[in-house]
């Protein structure tokens, strides 16, 4: 799952993953056991990735009607 590193309670906190440095505002793919003490302390917060069922909401617009103008030459 993918999360964005939060800076912790100082908000300026990095965090340390597999010996590389992810800084607050920086985005990191972490396995639910990697992320669990993460999460519990504030250092990662989830994003939003979760997917709704069902068919896709399509938004209609209204129909515009174009009428022809004369123009005087």
């Amino acid at each position: 799952m993918r999360y964005r590193v939060t800076g912790g309670s100082s908000g300026v906190s990095g965090i340390d993953v597999a010996d590389k440095r992810y800084e607050a505002g920086d985005e990191i793919d972490l396995t639910a056991k990697q992320a669990e003490w993460l999460l519990d302390q504030g250092y990662v917060e989830p994003l939003e990735t979760t997917k709704k069922k069902g068919a896709p909401v399509v938004e209609s617009t209204p129909e515009a009607t174009i009428e022809p103008t004369v123009e005087d030459n």
